[in-house]
């Protein structure tokens, strides 16, 4: 299976943010990386992440909520 990499763009219209908001979280958005000044995210490292962060423990899960944006995005 061919592995498949979104922008900035794919990945703001996934979440229904702006892509300025997922700059400003480039560090915690998983999947990320940088090639020449370009960001993108692998999709299926993003997906993992995302489903790791929503299958945490009630003890993680906690302190993933209090640490949210208004977006859901982690801080």
């Amino acid at each position: 299976m061919r592995t498949r990499y979104l922008s900035v763009k794919e990945v703001a219209k996934m979440f229904s943010i702006s892509p300025k908001t997922v700059y400003k979280k480039l560090g915690i958005i998983p999947g990320y990386f940088n090639l020449g000044g370009m960001h993108f995210f692998d999709e299926e490292e993003l997906l993992k992440g995302l489903k790791l962060l929503a299958t945490s423990s009630n003890k993680t899960t906690s302190k993933v909520h209090q640490t949210r944006d208004k977006h859901g995005l982690m801080k």
